[in-house]
């Protein structure tokens, strides 16, 4: 009966590690903890039921993790910083060879460059956000 508590303690714990992580790591031990819980409830031995738990948790944490990460992180992370493309904006500086131009969106000044970093857009000319590529928005020129 003692082992019992154990599992549960040890199911409970691992609960209480994946609320406060959420990596899907450590739910999985909850799984392997709750067969473990009812093996001891039927009365096997300590040495049936520990292997078991080790086994079934690494079992799941290797089968199943990866499947469930990739059904959590649907999609790109949306920011603010993408409503602002297919908008058109006055350029207030220059994009010249290798260097990034920059422009004014809601109030805050972002780096723009094209899509061939050898093309030069001079300063005013109305540019199109076409995308954002690491932390500077790549823009056309509208004709």
């Amino acid at each position: 009966m003692a082992w019992t508590y154990v599992w549960l303690g040890v199911t409970a714990v691992a609960l209480i590690v994946e609320f406060i992580t959420s990596d899907l790591l450590s739910i999985w031990f909850a799984g392997g903890g709750i067969i473990a819980m009812i093996l001891a409830l039927c009365g096997l031995s300590w040495y049936v039921h520990l292997p078991i738990f080790i086994v079934l948790s690494f079992v799941l944490l290797l089968s199943f993790r990866k499947m469930a990460m990739r059904y959590f992180n649907k999609g790109d992370a949306r920011t603010n910083a993408d409503a602002a493309i297919g908008k058109e904006y006055k350029l207030l500086t220059p994009i010249s060879l290798n260097e990034p131009g920059s422009i004014k969106v809601n109030d805050i000044i972002w780096s723009a460059v094209t899509e061939n970093e050898s093309d030069s857009v001079s300063e005013g000319t109305l540019v199109k956000i076409k995308y954002i590529k690491g932390n500077k928005y790549v823009v056309e020129v509208v004709e």
